[in-house]
């Protein structure tokens, strides 16, 4: 064996070793006590779900229905082995909290993460993030084929975590297209069956992108955003919503961290539906060696690049 090659496999086992090091993976959880318990000035407390799949992780949790049963999740899968998102259907036993079963409801050539549920006309459709195929797409849930059928494309930007709401008079598409500072309102235009650019809304913080769907509280209608001033998703911002003459207006009202005992690095996903909250939270499978040797590996690689 030439010594060139010798030194490709031992970098190999290397890189290997490395990334199962630093592996982090999402885990899903439910508030207990629902949103009377997020609005307390006091810590969390989760019911968390188990996942019996070791060789993938489930997050962006929708909750799609709840029966006697389960408590029916549509969320992004992935796997390790091929490092894309697709749409899965979760199983989640009420009594275990064990994912039962799960049903990929949808693949694509692309990413597929974040899908957001609209009930319209006694139907039910999802729209999930497929920004590296550059445009947003509907499509309806067949729940007697468990699959999610192509519709129509909705807007042909390239679009993260997008929410869809007609509660304020209108129907509007809430967005991110630049970065995490910007919120990108689209408006529904009937001429072009599309959502186009309406209101950009620029943040002095990266808090702009939208971690769930609308819901209200007490009278007041509230969102969940993104905190990505630490770290992508590293929090989630309960803000109430005003729509006033000046536009709209979010002031955070609490911000939530992860509350997990070792997956302390995120929690970016807040959604609400039938009185249940689910949440997604992510973590290092080894928290104290691989946020060292990530952040060692991190701050090199700066170094190598500055002197460069």
């Amino acid at each position: 064996m030439g010594h060139g090659k010798t030194i490709r496999l031992e970098m190999k086992k290397v890189r290997g070793f490395y990334s199962k090091l630093t592996r982090t993976r999402w885990e899903l959880g439910f508030i207990r006590g629902g949103l009377e318990r997020v609005f307390k000035d006091e810590p969390l407390d989760i019911d968390w779900i188990k996942n019996p799949f070791t060789d993938r992780w489930f997050a962006d949790p929708f909750i799609l229905d709840v029966n006697d049963e389960f408590i029916l999740i549509l969320a992004e899968e992935y796997q390790f082995s091929t490092k894309k998102g697709r749409i899965a259907k979760l199983f989640v036993n009420r009594q275990s909290l064990v994912i039962e079963r799960f049903e990929i409801l949808l693949e694509t050539p692309t990413h597929l993460s974040f899908p957001s549920i609209l009930r319209k006309d006694g139907k039910t459709y999802v729209y999930p993030e497929s920004a590296s195929s550059g445009k947003l797409n509907l499509y309806l849930y067949d729940s007697s084929k468990e699959s999610l059928i192509y519709t129509q494309t909705i807007c042909d930007d390239m679009v993260w975590d997008s929410v869809i709401t007609d509660r304020f008079g209108e129907d509007l598409l809430f967005t991110a297209n630049k970065n995490d500072y910007f919120l990108d309102i689209y408006k529904w235009s009937s001429d072009v069956s599309r959502f186009i650019p309406y209101i950009t809304i620029e943040s002095p913080k990266k808090n702009s992108r939208m971690a769930g769907q609308f819901f209200d509280y007490r009278g007041e209608t509230y969102c969940p955003r993104q905190d990505c001033e630490r770290a992508y998703g590293g929090a989630t911002d309960i803000c109430r919503v005003i729509r006033d003459d000046d536009g709209f207006h979010f002031p955070i009202i609490k911000k939530l961290r992860s509350p997990h005992k070792t997956r302390k690095e995120a929690m970016h996903t807040f959604n609400v539906y039938k009185g249940i909250v689910v949440i997604d939270v992510k973590g290092y499978d080894h928290p104290i060696v691989g946020r060292i040797l990530h952040k060692s590996v991190r701050k090199v690689k700066k170094l190598l690049h500055v002197k460069r």
